[in-house]
């Protein structure tokens, strides 16, 4: 590997017994000659998953044991992330593989950070869903749906176990929390067909491309599920936001619907900027990359879309659609 790459960085997460672990040997039984870097975590002192990892000799596994790795990122991950980059070690992907009752928001906004991202470039998150129990354990754990929300992929995993009937429940069910998501199904966490490593999926140009096709499918409409309160909301603003003024807006309305708000998706268009602006959120943190160039014959308006629960449709609209926010 180069000495001066960044290293990509693919997170796995899902509920208890979805199938991770089993996911995280299929992709280094397919990548023998490749030399990762993985990361494994469980809730307790002792990892169990470490030891049933089958990497080759040249992988490095590091086994976080201090408990649930979103609760720990200011200690042990952040510390291994700086040894690794103090060491000037270089591995051609990095894998981490967390806890299953991990909301992996945190754990993404580690490799959002300017530091970090000299060094590591977050590929995309996989989430592996347990095809039997996914419908049962989202309507009991935030966690679950949270897991949903914020990957790029997720893998229904241990489809042979239910009817077709039930497959389509499962299905609904995802595509109404995350309408984002590139979803496919698999048994035994098997992955002949799936290209896991280097996506790319939570790259500008990919986001861009996911924001557009949803948007044309749907823009401007909501879709409650009234048993979970998740919502999903798109907003198309004509015109040209101010870059100071929406990005105070944003922060102020992530740091009040913190504990409502799943994800935020959008193209902005700002003035004198000759490049749409990506937007990504997780949770309440947020981070902002080039897209591509507007086109001389293209309309420019902005398009965001929020998921989240409890979300109060009119008031979001009428401030993200305040004439303050756009240039004067």
């Amino acid at each position: 590997m180069d000495k001066n790459a960044v290293m990509p960085v693919t997170i796995i997460t899902g509920f208890l017994g979805a199938g991770k672990t089993t996911l995280l040997n299929e992709i280094l039984q397919q990548n023998a000659n490749t030399n990762f870097l993985i990361i494994e975590n469980e809730a307790g002192n002792v990892n169990i998953d470490g030891g049933l990892i089958k990497g080759n000799d040249q992988n490095r596994v590091f086994e976080l044991t201090s408990g649930c790795i979103c609760c720990s990122l200011n200690t042990e991950l952040g510390t291994l992330l700086n040894s690794i980059i103090l060491s000037k070690t270089k591995y051609d992907h990095v894998i981490i593989e967390a806890t299953g009752m991990a909301d992996p928001g945190q754990i993404i906004s580690t490799f959002t950070g300017n530091r970090v991202q000299k060094y590591f470039s977050l590929d995309s998150v996989v989430c592996m869903v347990d095809a039997e129990s996914f419908v049962n354990r989202v309507t009991k754990f935030r966690e679950a749906y949270s897991q949903i929300a914020q990957s790029e992929r997720i893998i229904i995993n241990k489809t042979d176990l239910i009817s077709e009937e039930k497959m389509i429940e499962v299905e609904e069910k995802i595509a109404s929390i995350n309408p984002f998501a590139v979803v496919q199904k698999t048994t035994f966490g098997k992955i002949e067909d799936v290209d896991i490593l280097n996506s790319g999926l939570f790259q500008p140009k990919k986001t861009e491309e996911s924001i557009i096709d949803f948007s044309n499918l749907s823009l401007a409409t909501s879709n409650n599920n009234h048993a979970h309160q998740i919502q999903t909301l798109t907003f198309s603003i004509p015109g040209a936001f101010d870059m100071e003024k929406v990005s105070l807006w944003l922060e102020e309305f992530l740091l009040d619907k913190t504990h409502y708000i799943l994800r935020i998706k959008g193209i902005l268009s700002i003035d004198d900027m000759k490049h749409k602006i990506i937007i990504q959120s997780v949770g309440k943190d947020y981070h902002i990359t080039q897209g591509s160039r507007w086109a001389e014959d293209e309309i420019r308006e902005s398009r965001i879309v929020f998921i989240g629960t409890g979300l109060k449709e009119d008031e979001i609209k009428q401030g993200i659609n305040s004439s303050e926010l756009m240039k004067s």
